[in-house]
């Protein structure tokens, strides 16, 4: 029989705050953390807004020793985590070493302190280089760097898959606890806005503003015309429910379900690219057993991009038929921006906080139907609502989607 998962803790590092509680509040306030960006010179560009964390203060969890050797991906990482373990009430003096993973998602990671370095290299040779620079500069250095710190033994994987990049690291955490491959993991994603991340999305056409109209993250709004792009780390402790239940844990919900489809570039027809996102929602709502007529709540993709956001509202009125209209339906983008790599694990704790708390948190920045998506948008103020089971759905660019199924947890 497989394992039972669980969440268990709660990490959150983000444009709207940071901590589970700061995060969940201006969520639910309908506030925005999306303003004119201040850690990139912008002048030349038409873009100018992003999501950046602004408050964090890293070493009230990390400490103030070799903070200054961590760049602030690496920071928001293992803040994130140690968050995620003091909510979990984990014990971290290295008791659980063994029976622990760490499982984090990041389409870019340290991009650009990679090229930096490799740049320095280059201009001035090795042997002008400190050692240290070369600490923190690979994909996985954040998530080795919480390894050590949190003394996290069993197992450490760096995801990196696009923008699904969180949502497939929590699913392939929650099937290596299935498996037993370990009792707890640390699993989420971490993403940090660069100059080179920006040139990437503003040369590919995917910024909102770019066709001289407003910048905002307008979720399935006729006027979306793209995404404003935006950095965090969220971070969620899974554990085998037997285990969580053997130490007295609070338990916010249950990962029951996880499907992957990939469509395989732009140049696929629309009705293609919709048959593999209904194919995702049905592969994890299988694997669940939950059906599709129990479904209480989906938390979209939506990030305010045309074609994105067209696809999934076909797939979801497709695969749900009439009950699509029916279903709530919140994006929480139109708050935080596009998170890109650690998207999905954004949506996955705002939709576990709504288990918590019983509302589920309204799309800002709608005011305009498009009459293509008929869809139970929650626009005006929080619902409240008491859910027992939600899908998660996380999309990329480039043919990735994936889709987590959570219940409310039953013995």
């Amino acid at each position: 029989m497989k394992k039972r998962v669980v969440i268990t803790g709660i990490g959150v590092v983000s444009p709207l705050g940071c901590g589970k509680e700061d995060f969940w509040n201006n969520l639910i306030a309908g506030k925005s953390g999306i303003a004119p960006m201040t850690s990139l010179d912008l002048s030349h560009y038409k873009c100018k807004l992003g999501g950046e964390v602004r408050d964090l203060k890293p070493e009230v969890y990390l400490g103030s020793k070799g903070l200054k050797y961590l760049n602030k991906g690496t920071r928001f990482l293992g803040s994130a985590s140690k968050m995620a373990m003091d909510d979990a009430k984990l014990p971290q003096d290295g008791s659980l070493s063994n029976q622990m993973g760490i499982v984090i998602g990041s389409s870019l990671g340290n991009f650009s302190e990679t090229t930096d370095y490799f740049y320095e290299i280059i201009r001035n040779g090795p042997s002008e280089l400190s050692p240290m620079l070369s600490y923190d500069v690979a994909l996985n250095s954040s998530i080795n760097y919480v390894s050590v710190t949190f003394k996290i033994k069993g197992l450490a994987r760096t995801t990196s898959a696009g923008f699904t990049s969180s949502a497939d690291a929590i699913g392939d955490a929650y099937k290596m606890i299935q498996r037993d491959m370990a009792k707890i993991i640390v699993a989420g994603g971490v993403e940090q806005i660069s100059i080179d991340l920006f040139l990437i999305f503003y040369l590919r056409g995917l910024l909102s503003g770019l066709d001289g109209t407003k910048e905002a993250n307008l979720p399935f709004d006729k006027a979306r015309n793209g995404f404003v792009m935006s950095e965090g780390s969220y971070v969620v402790i899974l554990e085998e429910l037997q285990h969580a239940l053997d130490r007295g844990a609070h338990i916010y919900a249950e990962i029951t379900g996880f499907g992957s489809t990939f469509v395989g570039g732009k140049k696929h027809p629309e009705d293609v690219r919709v048959r593999r996102v209904e194919k995702a929602m049905h592969d994890a709502l299988e694997e669940s057993e939950v059906k599709k007529e129990h479904v209480d709540l989906i938390s979209a993709n939506a990030n305010g991009c045309k074609m994105q956001d067209k696809v999934e509202a076909k797939a979801i009125q497709s695969y749900f038929g009439t009950g699509s209209s029916q279903i709530p339906i919140t994006a929480i983008k139109s708050n935080v921006g596009e998170s890109y790599g650690t998207s999905g694990a954004a949506q996955l704790i705002s939709t576990a906080m709504s288990y918590s708390t019983g509302l589920i948190p309204h799309i800002i920045n709608h005011s305009n139907k498009d009459p293509e998506i008929n869809l139970n948008l929650i626009i005006d103020k929080p619902l409240k609502k008491e859910i027992q089971n939600a899908i998660i759905n996380n999309m990329d660019y480039d043919g990735n989607n994936s889709c987590l199924v959570i219940s409310r947890f039953g013995k």
